[in-house]
């Protein structure tokens, strides 16, 4: 056992330096198992490497994903997007921070029908921060609501994240989606808030907004949105009436999402085919890529019965079982900001998860806990996604400014986590009600 550490010890280094000299994360991951498994089991462990990657692989759960992301891609292209920012806007207008705030409620619209966080950033992001800039915001308020909030794709159904989660624990994807509802409205909510405390004590970072709209346009924003509004219900709907799985929804989703962007917004050329195509090949490559070499790489975890070891090691410790917790999300905020989320995700579960579930709690409320570590991932640096995906759809802003703006997220995003730790209901009363 002893020697077993060892080897593994030497694997996770060897994946650490991987990942310092940049090599891309699939590599770090593939390389360190395929060495680790090598270690543990010669040339048998070897041999196990193949059967590793087609039993993730083959998973059914996973079909769903290509499709989320079809879906959110032809949406891109629509200029649904520029609707939704639209109409956030017109009920926003009399809030202090009215623009920061009608972008997080574009996100959450969008996030609601994308399930891709970086998605959601690019759309929203590419209309509303110019926007904000125009009208005075300074730029770390105008990035840091777009990047922040284009993460609650990942907690709000349909959520890629919570599809990986589910093609490694087994646990059903229907429930995911419910434990993420009322955790992602409520983190929005939250967002919300901090945009209009800061900007009503600060008015420097958002000017005033003079413009005014009447009901009547308030209502035919909504209007414009409808298809939206018909789609989320059309794929959630259909998941929790039991009409459909999660994997029939997200097809019926990705039909319905081309039917939106043709016949309605006329957005369905051939340049927007072959881009929303393309995009989705790349995004579903890069997440199945990482996907199968971040099981080879837990499969030598599992030789090693490292799962079992930290079990016992967790369930052994005498302190509360909520300290354990605190200090498990602890770890997993540093690495994050060392991890991609797929990756981290899909390396963490299957040994924290036994362990989670040993000391009592339930695997879908610690699925909706570490979804909210990767939303923490994506808006961090070094490794943060949604903050270069800003800076790319805004060539002219700062990093140091996406960066500044982005910190008071964080802070509302760890307070999201310690609500979920200290009324579990939260993310675990939707799912029962389905069971």
């Amino acid at each position: 056992m002893i020697a077993d550490g060892v080897i593994v010890s030497l694997a996770v280094v060897l994946l650490l330096v991987l990942i310092a000299v940049r090599a891309p994360i699939f590599v770090a991951l593939g390389v360190s198992g395929v060495v680790g498994m090598l270690g543990l089991g010669g040339l048998t462990g070897i041999e196990l490497v193949p059967l590793a990657l087609v039993s993730q692989l083959q998973e059914y759960a996973l079909v769903a994903a290509p499709l989320y992301i079809l879906l959110g891609e032809a949406l891109a292209v629509s200029g649904l997007g520029r609707d939704l920012f639209g109409a956030a806007h017109r009920w926003f207008s009399r809030v202090p921070g009215g623009l920061g705030a009608s972008a997080v409620g574009a996100s959450t619209l969008f996030g609601a029908m994308s399930g891709v966080s970086i998605s959601s950033v690019a759309v929203i992001g590419r209309m509303a921060v110019p926007e904000m800039l125009d009208r005075g915001y300074r730029p770390a308020f105008a990035s840091g609501a777009v990047a922040a909030s284009g993460a609650l794709a990942m907690l709000i159904p349909p959520s890629l994240m919570f599809i990986l989660y589910s093609s490694v624990t087994g646990e059903s994807v229907a429930a995911l989606f419910a434990g993420g509802l009322l955790p992602g409205l409520l983190l929005a909510a939250m967002m919300i808030v901090y945009i209009v405390l800061r900007a009503k004590l600060a008015p420097a970072n958002a000017p005033v907004d003079e413009e005014r709209f009447t009901w009547r346009q308030r209502v035919v924003a909504v209007g414009r949105i409808s298809p939206a509004l018909v789609l989320i219900a059309l794929v959630l709907g259909s998941i929790y009436t039991g009409f459909a799985t999660p994997t029939e929804a997200a097809a019926v989703g990705a039909l319905a999402a081309f039917a939106v962007t043709g016949l309605i917004y006329h957005k369905l050329g051939w340049a927007n085919l072959k881009k929303i195509f393309v995009s989705t090949a790349a995004v579903t490559a890069s997440v199945l890529v990482i996907v199968g070499a971040a099981f080879v790489f837990t499969q030598m975890l599992v030789m090693a019965r490292i799962p079992d070891a930290v079990t016992n090691f967790v369930v052994g410790l005498d302190v509360p079982a909520t300290v354990i917790m605190i200090g498990i999300m602890l770890i997993l905020i540093v690495l994050g900001c060392l991890v991609d989320a797929a990756s981290l995700l899909l390396v963490v579960t299957p040994i924290l998860v036994p362990a989670v579930t040993e000391l009592g709690y339930d695997p879908i409320w610690f699925g909706v806990l570490l979804v909210v570590n990767l939303e923490i991932a994506v808006i961090t640096p070094p490794v943060g996604l949604n903050l270069y995906t800003m800076k790319s759809v805004v060539p002219g802003l700062d990093l140091s400014d996406i960066f500044r703006g982005i910190t008071p997220y964080i802070l509302i995003e760890a307070a999201l986590l310690g609500f979920l730790i200290a009324i579990p209901e939260i993310a675990t009363y939707l799912p029962g009600l389905l069971s």
